[in-house]
């Protein structure tokens, strides 16, 4: 269980391993930004001026094939039209969403086909903006059309994980990120976490995807230190 010690005066550690597995230093902000959207931190929006500056941990990645795809949380799935995938964390019920965005001719919308909101399953469960703290430091999305209907997708949190959103044969959208070394559609993330503070103590997160055509899932589990 490691939590990343607070350091206003020291520089982000070089080296630090990238969640392909491969070595790569990585800002503060994205470091912030992962353990913020893993465990969604009070779902709450937050001053910029508060953002401590951090000494980095290591990160280390191991896979697993599962032959089936484990829910943690089943009766938090978010029901949302066109979910790309959704993240969940053992703080609290809430749960970060991603989907879809369509324009008015149901296509995907070409200026911002990618939405990000909570899912207030803790509370009302009703869904809810992300504030700007959230949107830029945690849990925003960047998307490039690169034509023919697909887009370069970077998520602030895994900025060196570039995806590829597109549409399916059948008309509905597709993300496709890298994993264990394959492009693979994420279905979930999960982040064991202990609430003890301003920045909680992540023990792994767990992301969970899946091949089309292929029976079954592959877990990468993302250690801390």
């Amino acid at each position: 269980m490691t939590r990343p010690p607070l350091s206003p005066s020291t520089s982000p550690r070089s080296g630090s391993a990238r969640l392909d597995g491969s070595v790569s230093s990585i800002s503060r902000r994205h470091f912030l930004g992962l353990v913020l959207a893993g465990v969604g931190v009070a779902g709450g929006a937050a001053s910029a001026g508060a953002v401590p500056s951090i000494l980095l941990p290591r990160m280390r990645s191991e896979f697993r094939t599962l032959p089936d795809l484990p829910i943690v949380r089943p009766q938090h799935v978010p029901p949302d039209r066109d979910v790309l995938f959704y993240v969940q964390h053992s703080i609290n019920d809430n749960v970060i969403v991603y989907a879809a965005k369509r324009g008015a001719d149901g296509r995907l919308d070409p200026e911002q086909p990618i939405e990000v909101f909570w899912r207030r399953f803790a509370t009302s469960g009703k869904r809810r903006e992300l504030s700007f703290f959230e949107r830029v430091f945690a849990f925003g999305v960047d998307t490039r059309a690169t034509g023919q209907g697909r887009w370069s997708v970077e998520l602030v949190s895994f900025h060196d994980r570039e995806g590829v959103l597109e549409t399916r044969p059948d008309g509905g959208p597709r993300l496709l990120v890298p994993v264990d070394g394959r492009p693979m559609r994420p279905v979930y993330v999960y982040a064991e976490a202990i609430a003890d503070g301003f920045i909680p103590t992540i023990r792994h997160i767990d992301l969970f995807a899946v091949a089309d055509g292929v029976k079954g899932c592959v877990r990468e589990r993302v250690h801390f230190g």
